[in-house]
């Protein structure tokens, strides 16, 4: 994945503008996507997010989890602050090419 590291500065500061939080994180799973051919393309950025649960993606425990009031309000805040970070884009596409 060839993520474009003024797009997450974006997405950083607009999640933190609605409260987010972020920990440290050593190191990510590997995983496969087709985002990563994506990035290759046009710029991109993969967000993560906490729904409040450790179960892994794609089980039972994380379904149960992702239907709770918590993993919505969680999404909605997630889905807001991509919507920002792609607003700062669109106004001024120019914002990606800074340093």
């Amino acid at each position: 994945m060839d993520s474009n590291s003024k797009m997450l500065e974006l997405y950083v500061k607009s999640a933190r503008g609605l409260g987010v939080e972020f920990e440290r994180v050593e190191s990510l799973p590997c995983l496969s996507t087709d985002m990563g051919n994506v990035s290759h393309v046009v710029p991109s950025i993969h967000p993560w997010y906490s729904i409040g649960t450790d179960a892994a993606n794609h089980t039972r425990d994380f379904t149960a989890a992702a239907d709770t009031e918590y993993a919505h309000e969680r999404t909605l805040v997630a889905a807001k602050a991509m919507a920002m970070t792609m607003i700062s884009v669109l106004v001024d596409p120019k914002i990606l090419d800074e340093k």
